[in-house]
């Protein structure tokens, strides 16, 4: 995989100025087999969109062992994350408040 930044993004296969590194799998090594070069409206689709609709097709094909990381999207999963972040603040300052 080129070590640039411009080139032809790997999904639409346009050339463009700036591509960035899209992991497939979030959970494994982030090493060429599992990196896709796009461009940044691509990569944006395929965390958002992609991912969350290959797993729902996936699995109700009967595939298990899915990535966690695709069962939804980055915009939910940063959510999520901080609704935990939010309610463990909130019991540190119970806390500290006793």
């Amino acid at each position: 995989m080129e070590k640039t930044t411009e080139g032809i993004c790997e999904m639409c296969g346009h050339h463009v100025k700036m591509r960035q590194k899209a992991h497939i799998v979030s959970e494994s090594k982030k090493s060429d087999p599992n990196l896709l070069m796009l461009c940044p409206t691509c990569h944006l689709m395929f965390d958002t969109h992609l991912k969350p609709k290959i797993f729902k097709a996936l699995t109700q094909s009967g595939i298990k062992g899915l990535p966690k990381s695709w069962e939804t999207s980055i915009y939910e999963q940063a959510f999520k994350a901080s609704q935990v972040a939010r309610a463990k603040q909130k019991d540190l300052v119970k806390t500290a408040r006793g």
